[in-house]
């Protein structure tokens, strides 16, 4: 038996799980989750693998900030009483993060197990793992480019670390571009912060379900967004994305965003001008 150990946010675990639903044989495969892992599985098509929910959260060892060392030690025993008990002597554990954690988890235990070298990209690395150990070739698909000149575009400035979201600045720039070009604008404000842009776009939401939510990503023309769990399913759906990033970090960014230009950076320190200019350069006709 190979278990697949998804204990981190939304987007990791939407990258890992699309990665598991791609192998052509999966018996023999459990996954151990939390209940994010749950949530996010729904949206995956041909996943057809069964979950264990070993958690209601993020396991604080994956947190220290949120929960602290104390919180953190008592998880981690108690899921390395969860993987001895699961699992046998020849099983083997697929971790989505390598490092101090992988080994307080399974070296007592002497499990087998794997994780990704980091290299290039998330998907990558985490296809090669899947590779290794399924003997099996994974092929990514680059992103959906955009084809002409968007209708339609859906917006999230949210993300699960506040450094990367997008400031009312910045998105109020966006925004009035978009409606300068009379583009339709759906604005996803699950934290209820920009309030102000509410009669600015063609339709505001606050309370949307996670499905709702993916759903107006699906129907789009284009996407635009911080670096968060929506960039994963605006790829997973093929609909095109734009990227916007405080700082650099394409390492988790979609196969092809990068190669692409799929993104902006730097877009908090971006004029009013100079983030109009980048966006001509990004929705222009092809």
């Amino acid at each position: 038996m190979i278990y697949h150990l998804n204990l981190l946010s939304l987007g990791d675990n939407l990258i890992s799980l699309s990665l598991l639903a791609k192998l052509r044989t999966k018996s023999g495969v459990t996954i151990l989750g939390t209940a994010l892992t749950e949530r996010v599985a729904a949206l995956v098509p041909h996943l057809d693998v069964p979950i264990i929910v070993v958690s209601d959260h993020v396991p604080s060892f994956y947190d220290l900030r949120k929960r602290g060392p104390r919180a953190a030690v008592v998880e981690m025993l108690e899921l390395r009483r969860v993987i001895t008990r699961l699992s046998g002597a020849d099983d083997g554990f697929v971790f989505e993060k390598g490092g101090w954690r992988r080994h307080l988890l399974i070296g007592a235990t002497g499990r087998r197990s794997w994780s990704p070298v980091r290299g290039r990209n998330v998907y990558e690395d985490r296809r090669d793992v899947l590779n290794a150990v399924f003997d099996e070739a994974i092929a990514l698909e680059n992103a959906q480019r955009l084809g002409q000149s968007p209708r339609t575009v859906t917006i999230n400035p949210a993300s699960r670390v506040e450094a990367k979201a997008l400031s009312q600045r910045t998105l109020s720039t966006i925004v009035s571009y978009l409606r300068r070009r009379s583009i339709d604008v759906h604005l996803l404000d699950p934290e209820r912060k920009h309030g102000a842009l509410q009669h600015a776009v063609s339709d505001y939401q606050t309370g949307t379900t996670l499905e709702e939510a993916v759903a107006l990503v699906e129907s789009c023309d284009l996407y635009i967004g911080a670096d968060s769990l929506f960039v994963h399913v605006a790829y997973q759906r093929r609909t095109p994305v734009l990227v916007l990033y405080n700082d650099t970090n394409l390492y988790f960014a979609p196969p092809g965003v990068a190669e692409q230009g799929s993104y902006l950076e730097f877009v908090g320190r971006m004029g009013e001008q100079e983030l109009s200019a980048a966006l001509d350069g990004q929705l222009a006709s092809p």
